[in-house]
């Protein structure tokens, strides 16, 4: 019979992520209102050819990048995204009346926010990562003038 009572691991303690990544959370709105949407936040590392960014949803104006989803301390560039589906046949955000097949997405969120974002935020180590961030713009969402109409598909 093997017996362990007298075996001690010593010094040992599981670190609460092993890829050293921390939990990032906040809030996000848009002219004071959460963002809505089919919407994300990336954090891409400042420093090229660094790793540990994250990514996630956002989901009604909250995210939380958690665990293994989190992201490793460092700085970051934070770029926001969100769209929402305009009715090719009337050239309005959709509504609960729209035909699938009708919908094509728009960005709610311009350029400056995502694609040529200069927003940092430096996760630290053991802290407290909240990321809250209000979009203030004039941008106002269009339908691509580009986007075919179609005629209403027949039930």
């Amino acid at each position: 019979m093997l017996s362990l009572s007298g075996l001690s691991i010593g010094g040992c303690s599981v670190p609460k992520n092993p890829d050293g990544r921390e939990n990032v959370t906040g809030t996000i709105t848009l002219k004071g209102e959460p963002l809505r949407g089919m919407a994300g936040i990336l954090f891409s590392p400042v420093e090229e050819g660094s790793d540990g960014g994250g990514q996630g949803q956002i989901n009604a104006g909250s995210y939380a990048l958690t665990g293994a989803d989190g992201v490793k301390p460092g700085k970051y560039i934070v770029r926001i995204t969100a769209s929402v589906d305009f009715d090719i046949r009337t050239g309005k955000p959709a509504d609960n009346t729209i035909q699938f097949g009708s919908e094509v997405p728009v960005d709610v969120v311009p350029p400056e926010f995502n694609k040529q974002s200069t927003i940092e935020f430096e996760v630290v180590a053991e802290g407290n990562n909240v990321f809250n961030y209000d979009i203030k713009t004039d941008f106002v969402p269009e339908m691509p003038k580009d986007a075919k109409t179609k005629e209403a598909i027949p039930l």
